[in-house]
């Protein structure tokens, strides 16, 4: 199987809406192009984030872009329908001249104890 490294990610990001009694968070898609690398290896991990995950990767995308979680898109699924447990949290973003990179994970972190999150 051929693994696409230029394909398209939604980006998730979380607007919060004040009401007159309580407040309420909107999420917001935008699907965008991105060359993703996977970043395995636990001393990179380590040098890039300062822990260790089960599997990363880095979104490399054109334009200042911003995104609290990231996830691959279904053909024929509407964002909005697509389920939480696929979203992937951002752990960093990074900004450049001309792109901007984000890097997210399918898991939590794990500490020196190897104690989850």
């Amino acid at each position: 199987m051929v693994v696409r490294r230029f394909r398209p990610v939604t980006l998730v990001t979380i607007k919060k809406v004040h009401g007159t009694l309580d407040d309420k968070e909107v999420p917001s898609f935008q699907t965008v192009m991105a060359h993703v690398t996977e970043v395995n290896g636990a001393q990179l991990q380590n040098n890039l984030f300062g822990k260790q995950y089960n599997m990363t990767w880095i979104a490399r995308i054109r334009g200042n872009v911003d995104a609290k979680y990231i996830f691959y898109p279904h053909l024929g699924v509407e964002s909005k329908c697509v389920n939480k447990h696929n979203y992937h949290p951002v752990i960093q973003i990074r900004k450049h001249a001309n792109r901007t990179d984000v890097y997210f994970a399918n898991d939590t972190g794990v500490n020196s104890n190897e104690l989850e999150q």
